[in-house]
């Protein structure tokens, strides 16, 4: 057999057990931690009731000035924030905010120092 024959060969073989040692161990493993279906469905139940509530938070707007109410927009909640003076707020960041709902109090301390950046108002 040729040099460049016996190099191919090998080649071929490397690659062919390259792949499939892999996919062998990897379906191997698979096997091994197999988890019984009836299992898999109690710890999905028993992980959707432990899951924390997630809670929102909007902005209301009464004469320029504005307030930061726990709950889902168009809700009434407990207020966390008022007093929040939005007279040099651009007319933009004014028209969006009541529409807004976030997800946490670092969304809304984030909405509310990029409403104050100098950028807004040049």
């Amino acid at each position: 057999m040729s040099r460049w024959k016996t190099i191919g060969l090998v080649l071929i073989l490397g690659l062919g057990i390259g792949c499939l040692v892999p996919m062998a161990t990897t379906w191997l493993s698979a096997k091994n931690l197999a988890v019984p279906k009836g299992y898999l469905e109690d710890g999905v139940a028993l992980v959707s009731a432990n899951a924390p509530e997630t809670r929102a938070y909007h902005f209301s707007l009464n004469n320029n000035v504005l307030s930061v109410q726990e709950g889902k927009l168009g809700t009434e909640g407990k207020v966390i924030i008022k007093g929040l003076d939005v007279k040099t707020w651009p007319k933009a960041m004014l028209k969006m905010a009541p529409k807004v709902e976030f997800n946490s109090l670092d969304e809304v301390q984030s909405f509310i120092d990029t409403a104050n950046e100098d950028l807004w108002k040049e």
